[in-house]
């Protein structure tokens, strides 16, 4: 169970292209402010990719698919051929947990749930955030390091370290695509094969439970 579970933790590619030369910017700083207006303001989205779990001697790969649509959002983790199928849905002060068994776990919070069935410390809701290549608002930053194009590279927050290995383009934007988190004897590598911007929606009906595109 604690293998199909994490993993929150939350690019093929259908909207996303392979990140182009470009020289440094002459004010790292201010475009690192520029950025992360414009990506706090990304959360209608759909990603496909992959991801690799170590816990102690123990290590887990899964494929994962992640449709979030504002304060909504489904997470779906895989074996091999769609084997140990789990399933995590959410949205404000209302989570519910699906494992490979088809049992049912609620809670109020993603990363309570997944403590108390898993014993993992996942903190999901900080993954909203750092998908996009930003910091959690909600935490304090305990230390960042920008890249010389004013992309966040490396960011600690509530003893989680954060780097950014690779970012790509998606439409006009640069979002992660290789991150890696560790913290609390976990060490977590996720890999984006596919990122899909939405628009904008506000019926939870545009969330599938299937785990197929919205």
């Amino acid at each position: 169970m604690k293998l199909i579970l994490f993993l929150l933790l939350a690019i093929s590619v259908a909207g996303c292209s392979t990140t182009p030369p470009h020289k440094s910017v002459a004010d790292p700083d201010k475009k690192w402010e520029q950025r992360k207006t414009v990506l706090s303001g990304i959360n209608h989205w759909v990603i496909n990719g992959r991801l690799a779990l170590i816990n102690g001697d123990e290590s887990w790969h899964m494929n994962l698919k992640w449709q979030r649509h504002g304060d909504m959002y489904v997470l779906d983790l895989s074996g091999p051929f769609g084997t140990g199928h789990t399933q995590l849905t959410g949205s404000k002060g209302n989570v519910l947990l699906v494992d490979a068994e088809q049992n049912y776990f609620y809670a109020d919070s993603p990363d309570r749930l997944l403590q108390e069935v898993t014993g993992l410390q996942i903190p999901v809701k900080s993954l909203l955030y750092w998908i996009n290549g930003i910091p959690d608002w909600n935490v304090k930053v305990d230390n960042q390091r920008l890249d010389a194009f004013g992309r966040l590279a490396e960011l600690r927050q509530s003893d989680w370290n954060i780097r950014y290995k690779k970012y790509i383009y998606v439409k006009e934007h640069e979002l992660p695509q290789k991150i890696f988190i560790d913290g609390f004897n976990l060490k977590v590598k996720i890999f984006i094969d596919e990122w899909e911007l939405k628009d904008n929606v506000t019926s939870k009906d545009n969330l599938t439970k299937s785990g197929k595109d919205v």
